[in-house]
C-alpha cells in the first residue's frame, strides 16, 4: 500500500472514530460533514488503489453511502426516506461491482440460504411495526441480501467483502429494529461502528487481491 492510500485509510479511520466519539453530543454543527468522510475518504481510496471498472463502481457507491450519511444526519432524521433511497442505490451499486466477480459456488450455498432465511425473518418480526413504511423497508431488506449473496459469490481469494456485506446487515438491522420496534442500548454505537466495519472490510477485500 503507497503512502497516499495510507494517508486516505488514517482519514477513514480518524473521522470515523471522531464521529463514534462524539455520538453523546449529537446533533452538533457539521456531524453530517464529520459522519461521512470515512465513506467518502474510502470512496477516494477505492478510486486511486483498486483496478479498472472495480474501482470505479466502488467508488460511486461509496459517494451514494456518504451521500446517505448526510441525508440521514440533517434536521435530525427528516430525510430518513431519503437516506434509504440513497443507501438503496448504494446496495444496487454494490450488486453491479460484486458480479463482475461472479463466480457459483456450492461451498457458498449455505452461506445464501441463511442470509434469505435471516432476510425472511427480520421481515417477519418487522411487519407488525412498520405500517406504511412496509414496501420501501422489504425494497431496502431485498436489496442488501442481494448485495451479500453477491459478494458471497465473488471469485475471490478472500472473504472480507462478503464479511463486510454481513457487518453491513447487522448494522442495519440494529438501525431497524431500533426505529421501528423497540430501543436497543447504546444502538447508535453498534449500528456506526459495524457500519464503518462494513464499508472498510468490503474495500479492503478486494485491495487484497
Amino acid at each position: 500500500m503507497t503512502a497516499m492510500q495510507k494517508t486516505w485509510l488514517y482519514i477513514f479511520l480518524s473521522f470515523a472514530i471522531l464521529f463514534i466519539g462524539l455520538l453523546p453530543l449529537e446533533p452538533y454543527p457539521g456531524n453530517f460533514a464529520i459522519k461521512a468522510i470515512p465513506a467518502l475518504s474510502l470512496a477516494v481510496l477505492a478510486f486511486i488503489a483498486v483496478s479498472g471498472s472495480r474501482g470505479k463502481l466502488l467508488f460511486a457507491s461509496l459517494l451514494f453511502c456518504a451521500a446517505a450519511d448526510i441525508a440521514l444526519e440533517i434536521a435530525a432524521g427528516k430525510y430518513f426516506i431519503i437516506g434509504l433511497g440513497l443507501f438503496l442505490i448504494a446496495h444496487i451499486m454494490f450488486i453491479v461491482t460484486f458480479s463482475r466477480d461472479f463466480k457459483a459456488q456450492k461451498s457458498q450455498i449455505p452461506v445464501i440460504i441463511l442470509l434469505i432465511v435471516y432476510a425472511k425473518m427480520m421481515a417477519f418480526v418487522l411487519t407488525p411495526s412498520l405500517k406504511e413504511m412496509a414496501i420501501p423497508v422489504y425494497v431496502y431488506l431485498t436489496a442488501i441480501t442481494l448485495m451479500a449473496i453477491f459478494a458471497a459469490l465473488r471469485g475471490s481469494k478472500n472473504d472480507f467483502t462478503l464479511y463486510g456485506a454481513i457487518s453491513f446487515i447487522v448494522s442495519d438491522s440494529i438501525l431497524a429494529i431500533n426505529k421501528f420496534m423497540m430501543p436497543v442500548p447504546a444502538a447508535d454505537y453498534f449500528v456506526m461502528i459495524t457500519y464503518y466495519l462494513s464499508m472498510f472490510l468490503i474495500v479492503y477485500g478486494f485491495l487484497k487481491e
